[in-house]
């Protein structure tokens, strides 16, 4: 159990909740045990701050504006077949269940939440990111990074990644084979305020520590992650 609580507290909760005194006392609850809390009021922010973010796991009111909880989750697991996901409602009916276990939820919880409950579904959510194997990517032979420790492993070595260094990487990791963005990786790690070369020597570095092909430069564009 430990072992959980302190993953947990290396990971980040996207929470979307129109309710703002229901909000604020579950975004609390849970920055207790997270290590940070991203908290929405309608499904669109949510859907935003998903694509812009390394989420681990995702709380959803299942009432919300302008996009519903299930709907959310189900656009989700388009991109993310594994990140636990909750649906909160205060009414529970077989309808809603079923949809639900279609999408591939993980659990529905049934608000009022105690604190009790909250926290079982977040140890429940580790271990659900421990099975997925998410919490190591391998991203060549003999090399895997380490989210928890955001350290470089090898048979016989371990070197531990600066902040912009893993920041970097995972973002990269979280969206496999996709082009991300100069603009959105400086506005992420730097808050867009970068020196020319800062990107340039941020990526030399790395692939000093990883096979050069795991990072790929679109020249002009941005940077892709190709898995092993």
């Amino acid at each position: 159990m430990e072992d959980k609580k302190r993953i947990l507290k290396t990971l980040t909760i996207l929470y979307a909740e129109d309710d703002a005194i229901v909000s604020k006392n579950i975004a609390e609850a849970l920055a207790i045990f997270a290590n940070k809390v991203i908290a929405v009021k309608n499904g669109a922010e949510a859907i935003e701050m998903f694509q812009k973010n390394m989420c681990h796991i995702v709380f959803l009111d299942y009432v919300m504006p302008l996009i519903d909880g299930n709907n959310v989750a189900q656009m989700i697991r388009e991109t993310d077949s594994s990140v636990p996901i909750f649906i909160l409602s205060s009414h529970v009916n077989k309808e809603k269940l079923l949809s639900a276990i279609k999408i591939g939820i993980t659990d529905y919880l049934e608000k009022p939440i105690g604190f009790d409950r909250l926290y079982s579904a977040l140890m429940d959510a580790v271990q659900k990111i421990i099975d997925s194997g998410k919490l190591k990517v391998r991203l060549s032979d003999g090399i895997e990074y380490n989210y928890i420790e955001k350290s470089l492993y090898t048979p016989t070595t371990c070197e531990r990644l600066t902040k912009n260094e893993y920041q970097f990487l995972e973002t990269l990791i979280e969206r496999p084979l996709s082009l991300i963005s100069k603009e959105e990786i400086e506005q992420k790690l730097f808050k867009g305020d970068v020196e020319p070369n800062t990107m340039r020597n941020l990526v030399y570095r790395l692939r000093k520590k990883i096979p050069a092909d795991v990072i790929i430069t679109i020249k002009d564009l941005g940077f892709m992650f190709r898995p092993a």
